[in-house]
């Protein structure tokens, strides 16, 4: 009997919060947030580069976790 595989995270890279795509989609799933207030306290957008802000609004998008200011 072998293993289920384990997922890979391959998802884009947020350098402002040191956590990948995946990682801020599941902290916006379990405490949801309009993005630009996801922006501040899951990304750490407030005194990053901000270079991701349109790719991260995409892929929350994509999986249904987006929420309108």
């Amino acid at each position: 009997m072998s293993a289920a595989p384990e997922e890979v995270d391959d998802s884009p890279y947020c350098c402002c919060s040191a956590a990948t795509f995946m990682e801020i989609l599941e902290r916006q799933r379990a405490e949801p947030l309009p993005f630009m207030e996801l922006l501040m306290v899951h990304a750490g957008c407030g005194g990053g580069c901000g270079s991701c802000i349109d790719e991260l609004e995409a892929y929350l998008r994509q999986h249904d976790a987006y929420i309108e200011d």
